[in-house]
């Protein structure tokens, strides 16, 4: 008689630990889509050889592209990586960043390598096919999430952030489809 209770007060602690967060501490951790997207990154990356973003979660679930969202995830995912291997091996960074951004890193990153220059705004927004403002708001938001740091005394008025070869993990900025 008094097994059976102890034994499902264990398993209720088991499931808890081997989850890493219960349910109820990510809900109240999370706002609600932000809580939606986690969840189907959780379930999507279950599955083998499976490695989605968080953007293109947001878009499998007809999700309007948001910033703020998605740094939120982020720093989510960086404060939990227990919750799927994805995290422990690729690093949450990896998750972060649409393809246009993670081109955008890697050209940065290629610049940087080869000491050569940064381009001008115009003149990377060419290169990366990118309209300038929407170049604008990508380095903005590459700043806000850490990959890069503000820097007037550049021709973008960025500079790749001091740890900017381990932010993007082992992948280091690959492509997600």
């Amino acid at each position: 008689m008094h097994t059976r209770p102890r034994l499902l007060a264990a398993t209720g602690v088991l499931l808890a630990v081997g989850v890493g967060v219960s349910s109820v501490t990510r809900a109240q951790e999370l706002s609600g889509d932000a809580q939606r997207v986690v969840d189907y990154l959780l379930d999507d990356w279950a599955q083998q050889f499976r490695s989605t973003s968080i953007a293109l979660a947001m878009d499998n679930l007809e999700m309007a592209p948001d910033d703020a969202l998605r740094l939120e995830i982020g720093q989510y995912l960086r404060d939990h990586t227990d919750l799927a291997n994805n995290l422990r091996f690729w690093g949450a960074n990896n998750y972060i960043f649409t393809n246009d951004e993670k081109r955008l890193a890697k050209f940065l990153i290629q610049a940087r390598e080869h000491d050569e220059p940064t381009p001008a705004l115009d003149e990377t927004a060419r290169a990366l096919e990118m309209r300038p403002e929407s170049l604008r708001g990508r380095l903005a938001f590459m700043a806000r999430a850490g990959f890069l740091q503000r820097d007037p005394g550049q021709a973008l008025g960025f500079a790749l952030a001091d740890e900017y070869q381990s932010w993007g993990g082992p992948l280091r900025h690959n492509f997600t489809r």
